[in-house]
Formats: structure tokens, C-alpha cells, sequence
């Protein structure tokens, strides 16, 4: 009979590297695996926080103190009652990862003295989803991808009346109509777009509007170099809610503004109203003097043009006599807009077919 042959030194050697190398890299993937487990619960804890803190601002209109962040669960107590947003605010997974230093790792809460606003810093050891690794930031707007110690440049404000907005390449000055029917921004009010919207491609006046991803709009005698540019365009209802039936839909209107509520609308109805209207007037003439002062020259500044309307059966009809302003919300297959006519004093509350063409006016939010 043959002996087995028995392993060489050399071979055994080569087993043992082999194992050895083997053995590193299920550490080293182990450990990679652990650290993105790590950062996804940063992520995750994060989320929780901001969620929670919301929460806690919707319910006082501030974000805790430091010593409210400090009893290690965030909670709001009300009349009566006491709601609790997270019970356990969590702490940061060790070991940190990455470039972090053990200070960068620790979640750190910071309020500013009125409350307004905050930070919480964290960081992440590896890239994680749209964020690369480093320091990062949560705010009320979000995480940002920079250290919470580092300034971060406050939103420029914007001052209604004073500050215009460019939008699609169009200028739109503002105007505020207090509760007063003047322009006092310490007084409640609303702020307004003071000439009508005109965005979009213009489609002829025999065709509808269509959702199509494209913002379509109907020049009055489909003349776009002049009606368009001087009153604005016309929207069918839906286009300017770009299909959404949802009151106060930002629809054609840019970010931060929207579609007026008739709630809104009446709002401003009886801002310029001499004394209290009807606000459900319905097919009605009402608020004396409003018309007159939202018309072109008015004391509103809100320099009303008489833009016309495309019709149903898709002619257009009485520019110069009067306009229509859509509002967002509907009354049953049709949609509430007001009326501002040549000559009449009050404003018309009434509900008009959804495929005519009216004008629009942007609210801010």
C-alpha cells in the first residue's frame, strides 16, 4: 500500500495565508457593514428629531429651550394635557466613524434666543444617500450639508410692496393690503402679485388647455405681443390649479405663492369694503367701493386691468369691460372667482364654468 503523503511546510503556509487573508476581508466588510448600519441610524434618529420638533412648535410656536432638550425627551404641556413628541431623544452610535471626532458625533441641540429657529448637529462617517460624510446641520429647512458651527446665512427677507418677484423672466411688483385697506405691514393683511400672472405657452382659443407638463395659457385674440404682455394671461380653472383641487394649490403661481382661497378673496373683499359685506353672496354685486378700489388707479395698488375672458364656446370676449380672478376653491362642477367691472363700484362673487378662460392673481403663502 501506498503512505499518504502528508502536507509540505510550504503548503501548510499557503493554507494559513489564504485563511488569513480570507479572515481580513470578512473583518474589513464586517466593519464597513456596521458602519453604514451606524450612519443610517443617524440618519433615522435625525429624521425622528426634526419630526418631533415640529411637532413641539406646531403645538407652542417655538422650539424648545436647551433645558427643555435637556430632560432627554421632547414634550409639550398644555391645558389639561401633556403630548409627548419623542420620548427618548437618542444619542449618537459609537464608535463615530470616518473623519468624525467623538465632539462631531454627539448629537447637540442649539436654539436661537427667541425660538424661532435651531440646529442639531451630527455626523455621518461615510456617504449616505445624497450626503457626503462630514459635519451636518438640521434646521427648520432641512439638513445641510456644512458644520452646525460654521454662520449660516439667514433667508433674505422680502418686503411686500417694496420687493418684486421675478418669475419665467416676468417682473411682478407686490403690493400689501392691510385690514385696514392700506398698505401698513404692521397691520394684518395679505400680500398680493400687483398685475395679473402671465406664464406659459400660449395655445389658440379654440383648443383647451391641456395636462400635458407644459403651463398653457390663451392671449386675448391670440395676440401674445400685446394682450398677454399688458393684462396677463388666461387660464381654463384646472391649468391654473395644474390639476389639483386642493384649496390654496400653488398651481401656475411661483414657489411660496398660490391660488387664492374665495376665503382669501373675501378677505380682500371686505379689507376694502367701507363696512362689512356679504361674504356669500352668490351671483351678486357686493362690498361697495371695493371695485373701485382695486381697478386700475384705485387706491389698492392692485391696478386691476379689464383683461376679458375666453368664453366657453372658445371666443373671447369684453376686454377693456371687465376681468375675472379664479380662485382655488370649487362649488361643485364650477369654481368661485370674483368679477371686477368698468364703472362699478362693489366687486360679483359668483361661480363660473372651470373651461373658461379667467385671469390669475397670486397670494403669498
Amino acid at each position: 500500500m501506498k503512505s499518504k503523503k502528508a502536507f509540505t511546510l510550504i503548503e501548510l503556509l499557503v493554507v494559513i495565508a489564504i485563511i488569513g487573508i480570507l479572515a481580513t476581508i470578512s473583518v474589513i466588510a464586517l466593519n464597513n457593514a456596521r458602519a453604514k448600519s451606524r450612519d443610517a441610524k443617524r440618519i433615522g434618529d435625525i429624521k425622528q428629531v426634526s419630526t418631533a420638533l415640529e411637532l413641539f412648535f406646531n403645538d407652542k410656536n417655538r422650539y424648545p429651550t436647551v433645558e427643555e432638550w435637556n430632560t432627554g425627551q421632547i414634550f409639550s404641556t398644555t391645558t389639561g394635557a401633556t403630548s409627548t413628541y419623542m420620548q427618548i431623544i437618542p444619542a449618537a452610535p459609537t464608535p463615530n466613524d470616518g473623519s468624525c471626532t467623538t465632539g462631531q458625533n454627539t448629537i447637540s441641540y442649539t436654539p436661537t434666543l427667541d425660538g424661532a429657529s435651531y440646529t442639531v448637529s451630527f455626523c455621518l462617517g461615510n456617504t449616505t444617500g445624497a450626503l457626503d460624510s462630514g459635519p451636518k446641520c438640521l434646521t427648520p429647512g432641512g439638513v445641510l450639508d456644512v458644520d452646525c458651527s460654521i454662520t449660516i446665512p439667514a433667508a433674505p427677507s422680502f418686503a411686500c410692496g417694496t420687493d418684486s418677484v421675478t418669475y419665467e423672466g416676468e417682473v411682478y411688483p407686490t403690493v400689501y393690503i392691510d385690514n385696514t385697506g392700506g398698505h401698513n405691514l404692521s397691520l394684518p393683511g395679505q400680500c398680493w402679485f400687483a398685475k395679473n400672472l402671465n406664464v406659459g405657452t400660449m395655445v389658440a382659443g379654440a383648443a383647451n388647455q391641456a395636462d400635458n407638463g407644459i403651463i398653457e395659457k390663451y392671449c386675448y385674440n391670440d395676440n401674445t405681443s400685446n394682450e398677454c404682455a399688458t393684462d396677463g394671461g388666461l387660464y381654463q380653472w384646472d391649468e391654473a390649479m395644474q390639476y389639483s383641487v386642493a384649496e390654496s394649490a400653488q398651481g401656475i403661481c411661483p414657489d411660496g405663492w398660490h391660488l387664492p382661497t374665495d376665503a382669501e378673496q373675501n378677505t380682500l373683499d371686505q379689507n376694502l369694503n367701507d363696512t362689512t359685506c356679504n361674504a356669500n353672496r352668490t351671483g351678486d354685486w357686493g362690498c361697495a367701493n371695493a371695485g373701485t378700489k382695486l381697478q386700475d388707479g384705485g387706491t389698492s395698488g392692485l391696478n386691476v386691468l379689464r383683461a376679458g375672458t375666453r368664453y366657453i364656446n372658445a371666443a373671447f370676449y369684453a376686454r377693456g369691460v371687465y376681468t375675472i380672478f379664479w380662485s382655488s376653491s370649487i362649488s361643485g362642477s364650477a369654481a368661485w372667482g370674483r368679477n371686477v367691472t368698468t364703472n362699478n363700484a362693489a366687486v360679483y362673487r359668483n361661480s363660473y364654468d372651470r373651461t373658461t378662460g379667467y385671469s390669475v392673481r397670486c397670494l403669498q403663502d
